[in-house]
């Protein structure tokens, strides 16, 4: 593919995962961030990234910068700043006045924007640059988790997604092509998920049973942690943007305002949904916190069963919107988004296979 160096802008937890995930193929990376805390921290960070693979950190391969310029030239960006539609305009804008002073620019840039539409990152761009732009889409944790999802917008050239879904191969990651739109596919059907479990708790079910019943299904684990691992205000941000776009299934939920509000953000913080000793992801399960034990409503009534239903049966509904949506053109791409990505039993087949 020609190139042995790629350039991730913003140096958050899946910034530094994304940067991890290149230097275990050997490729070098140059981090950007404006911030100096996150760049004075981020080497350290990498490094235990690398050491939950039982890998060890080069610093040769590694670059920091505060200036943005620095990524002019360079053939692949993966940009992962926070999901607000203005912070990326204004990076994307930047980039191209900066790329004006480079001549023949061929750069690669791909966004690992969670849920807002290719279209509507892509409206600062210029004809050329969206033609080299795509979506490139990481799961939590990178490590484990084998799927990048790629978006074409419709402006996006078929060179960019080819040389995409190769970089994801050169990566060791398995690909999948789906349509431009609000959640693509795997926060569709993600949210789908979270939503159900935040209206069982709303309705007095505890998200210590909730956790219980869906791992005994066979996820990894329950999703009140996965809302903990991912960050509460990644997922308030994410779940804004799907609101919008579906406001008849997405709920805009009060619990994920108050905690964020609170500064309970998750494992990053050490409190969320749960308390958690340790702030590296996905290490240790986290203690239920007695203030989310209970709410005033009481169903416990409802079986496991019901419970089972109401979680899966509204992600598998969500995936075969996606399918009739166009998003996706086949439903085995559904099922592998659900394993790879998301965690659900493989011994299962898929979402969409689920009988209930």
């Amino acid at each position: 593919m020609g190139f042995d160096r790629v350039g991730v802008i913003g140096v958050g937890m899946m910034g530094v995962a994304i940067a991890a995930a290149h230097l275990r193929v050997g490729l070098s990376v140059l981090l950007y961030d404006n911030s100096a805390e996150s760049l004075a921290s981020a080497a350290e960070r990498i490094a235990t990234e690398l050491c939950l693979q039982e890998l060890t950190y080069d610093p040769r391969l590694v670059e920091m910068t505060d200036q943005l310029d620095d990524m002019c030239g360079l053939r692949v960006i993966i940009e992962t700043i926070p999901e607000k539609l203005r912070l990326k305009h204004r990076l994307y804008n930047e980039l191209q006045q900066l790329s004006k002073n480079v001549s023949d620019s061929k750069t690669l840039l791909f966004s690992n924007t969670s849920t807002i539409s290719i279209a509507n990152l892509s409206e600062v761009l210029s004809a050329d640059w969206c033609l080299r732009f795509c979506g490139f889409h990481f799961f939590h944790p990178v490590r484990q988790r084998s799927l990048i999802e790629i978006i074409a917008g419709g402006g996006t050239g078929k060179a960019t997604i080819d040389f995409a879904c190769e970089h994801a191969e050169r990566l060791g990651k398995i690909s999948i092509v789906v349509k431009d739109g609000t959640g693509f596919l795997v926060n569709r059907i993600l949210n789908a998920y979270l939503t159900a479990a935040l209206v069982l708790f709303g309705e007095g079910v505890s998200i210590e049973r909730l956790e219980r019943v869906a791992v005994d299904f066979g996820m990894k684990i329950g999703p009140f942690r996965i809302m903990d691992e991912i960050g509460l205000d990644v997922v308030l941000h994410a779940g804004w943007v799907l609101w919008k776009a579906f406001p008849e299934r997405v709920m805009d939920n009060d619990i994920l305002v108050k905690l964020v509000g609170q500064n309970r953000l998750g494992r990053k913080t050490g409190r969320g949904f749960m308390i958690y000793n340790s702030q590296t992801q996905w290490n240790g399960d986290g203690t239920p916190d007695n203030e989310f034990v209970a709410t005033k409503k009481n169903n416990a009534n409802i079986t496991d069963e019901q419970i089972i239903k109401k979680l899966f049966g509204n992600m598998r509904d969500e995936a075969l919107r996606c399918f009739e949506d166009g998003v996706i053109n086949n439903l085995s791409d559904a099922d592998t988004a659900s394993i790879k990505a998301l965690g659900f039993p493989e011994s299962k087949g898929g979402i969409t296979k689920l009988q209930l």
